[in-house]
Formats: C-alpha cells, sequence, structure tokens
C-alpha cells in the first residue's frame, strides 16, 4: 500500500537520493537545503493543526537560504512511503506564497517583435527576452520526484504525488494565494548539460551550473543584477537558445501535459537560469481544488469497481498528516473507501476532521 504523509527528520537519507535521481531547483541533492525545508515543513503542517499561520522563526544558519526565498510563508513538503518495506519512493511540495514584497520572483517574459523594411521588403521577427519580477507571492508547487523504478505504476503514483497538492490547496485554501505557480524544468541530460544555461545565461553568469542553482536557494538577486534590464534578442544567439526556449526534457513532458489538462497555460514566461516554463492557473478554476472539502467521516468497505477515484486524507491535532488514493463512493457528508485503504490511512481518532477529493470518473 502505498500512503502520503507529511515529510519529518527520518526521511532525510531518502529525500537526499531521490534528489540525485532528478535535477530539481525546488529540492537539490543538498542535505542542508533538503533539512531546512523538512523543518520549515513541519512547522507548516502544525500550524494548520493550531489553525495559526507558520510561526516566525529566529536566525540560524539551518534553512535560513530557504526562508531568505520563501520568506515566513508555510511550505508543505510530501513524501510518498510504501508500507510494504520500500521506504519512501517519491515527493511533492506546495510553497503557499512564493515571494512577496522586497523578495519577488524572477522570470523572463518572451515576447516577438516584427521589424520591417518597405525599400528591401522585408520582415523580420525577433524573438525577444526581458527580466521581469514578480512581488504579488503566488502559490507555488514543485518537487514531484517518482523513484525510477516506480513510474509507469497502474496505480499512476506520479499522479497521485501531484494531485495531492491541490488536494491540501483545497483542504486549507485561505492559506494560499489566487494563483498557482509551475515552475517547469527546462531540458537537461545526464550530464547536467542544459542548452539555455549554456548558450544564453551564462553569458551573462559566468559561473557553472549547479553552482548558480544552488545560490538561487539563497537569493534571485544576482540574476537581476547581472542580466540586462532591457529586451534581449534570442533570435541572434546559437538556435538552441530560441529551441530550449520554454522547453521540458522527456521525462518532464507528463507532468506538464497533466498541468495543462487541469486548466494550468503558459504565459510566455520561463525560468532564467534553465529556460523551462513558467505555468500558471487561477487557484479557484482548478477542478481538484474545488473538489477538496471536510467530510464527517471515512468508512471502509468500499469496493474496488466503484465509480469514483478518491484521495482521502486525515491530519490530527500534531500536525500529522497521511492520505491515501481509492475507489469508493462519497455518500451525503461521508467517504466510503476500500477496507484496505481505510487501514492505511491510520487512526481517525484525534484528527482534526476526515478529508476528502473525488476525482473524475477515472479509475484508479
Amino acid at each position: 500500500m502505498f500512503v502520503l504523509r507529511q515529510a519529518n527528520s527520518h526521511d532525510l537519507d531518502d529525500l537526499h537520493s531521490l534528489a540525485k535521481q532528478t535535477f530539481f531547483i525546488n529540492l537539490p541533492p543538498d542535505r542542508e537545503i533538503i533539512a531546512g525545508k523538512i523543518e520549515q515543513s513541519e512547522r507548516s503542517f502544525q500550524s494548520l493543526a493550531s489553525k495559526k499561520k507558520v510561526a516566525k522563526r529566529s536566525n540560524g544558519s539551518l534553512g535560513s537560504g530557504i526562508r531568505a526565498v520563501t520568506g515566513n510563508s508555510d511550505l508543505f513538503l510530501l513524501v510518498l512511503e510504501d508500507t510494504d518495506g520500500g521506504g519512501i519512493i517519491g515527493t511533492s511540495q506546495v510553497i503557499a506564497r512564493m515571494g512577496g514584497k522586497g523578495e519577488p520572483r524572477v522570470f523572463l517574459k518572451l515576447q516577438d517583435m516584427t521589424r520591417e523594411s518597405k525599400s528591401l521588403k522585408l520582415k523580420w521577427t525577433h524573438h525577444m527576452a526581458k527580466v521581469q519580477t514578480d512581488e504579488t507571492g503566488p502559490t507555488e508547487i514543485g518537487g514531484l520526484i517518482l523513484n525510477h523504478a516506480f513510474r509507469g505504476h497502474k496505480l499512476r503514483l506520479g499522479r497521485f504525488l501531484s494531485f495531492a497538492r491541490f488536494h491540501l490547496i483545497g483542504l486549507y485554501r485561505q492559506r494560499f494565494a489566487s494563483r498557482v505557480v509551475a515552475e517547469m524544468l527546462g531540458p537537461i541530460d545526464r550530464n547536467g548539460y542544459n542548452p539555455f544555461f549554456e548558450k544564453f545565461t551564462r553569458h551573462f553568469i559566468p559561473r557553472s551550473f549547479p553552482e548558480v542553482y544552488k545560490f538561487s536557494q539563497q537569493s534571485k538577486e544576482f540574476v537581476t543584477g547581472l542580466m540586462p534590464p532591457d529586451w534581449i534578442d534570442l533570435s541572434i544567439m546559437d538556435p538552441e537558445v530560441t529551441s530550449s526556449a520554454g522547453a521540458v526534457g522527456p521525462d518532464t513532458i507528463p507532468a506538464r501535459k497533466m498541468l495543462e489538462r487541469l486548466g494550468f497555460a503558459n504565459n510566455d514566461r520561463i525560468d532564467p537560469l534553465d529556460g523551462g516554463p513558467h505555468l500558471e492557473a487561477k487557484t479557484d478554476a482548478i477542478t481538484l481544488v474545488k473538489a477538496s472539502r471536510v467530510v464527517a467521516g471515512i468508512s471502509g468497505g468500499g469496493k474496488k469497481n466503484k465509480e469514483l477515484n478518491i484521495i482521502a486524507s486525515v491530519l490530527d491535532g500534531n500536525g500529522n498528516f497521511r492520505a491515501v488514493q481509492s475507489s469508493g463512493v462519497i455518500a451525503g457528508s461521508k467517504a466510503v473507501i476500500t477496507s484496505e485503504a481505510l487501514k492505511a490511512l491510520g487512526s481517525l481518532k484525534g484528527s482534526m476532521g476526515a478529508t476528502v477529493v473525488a476525482l473524475w470518473n477515472e479509475k484508479p
């Protein structure tokens, strides 16, 4: 059985190993950064249980880099556990409000500009990019990693890791912003080669890709400080620049398509480091956010041929969060899932209320 729960300090080694499988800015293979995220996540889940916003903490070395980017926002780090002895096999995360006043998100805005000469009867379209910032503090999802051995699993575990984030947003809607942003990773090969960084970004930030990404966990100021403030013509650069701007690698294509089916769209914003697209959706328009709600209780006994695919979760008074996916039904104010899923969910005693999201009519 597979159970999704909040990360804790005992998961550090497993998360560090997962981070080595896929390059992600949200979860780089750095033990100190991951430990900082775990600590911030534990406080965030505890704040849900106490119904208070995440408490500010005193200055300290652990996690200080993360706080410099996320501020004092709630950060929820989830792990997927194989309860049959497989350990932690996946992870994903949600940052309630990324950046804000004085802590902007940084991106490149893409725009085509056409120039024309009447005397030469010639037109030329230039693909342009310009550094821009956003201080509105949207919710950000990211860091979805599934162990390679479990990709293609019949239970679609990657989908579970992704959808659970929207389940969490829907249940605690007041904690999150009116927009959700997903910063997709640009194409990168097994040797760490990213064409956009090497052929574009490195002209302005002469450092290695891993070095720049690690530093970006602490600050994005270097991007606005080193890149030109005006429009940059990508068309006159290496062809790999324009072909990789807004593109994703093969491993990221399924995740992108999944988000687009949920209503996310490309708004011509890309990452200034790897060139990956920044997808965006209005929070209240996301189907899974609208479907998530608190129910009076969850019981077992559902049959595996029921129509609805359900994510059920509980949160106890100490901030311990657990969720499972199961076939089942919603009858009035209660949900019925399979007995196996209910057992994996654990005791409902002391929980802050059973919660559930019903997905569309699609078998698990």
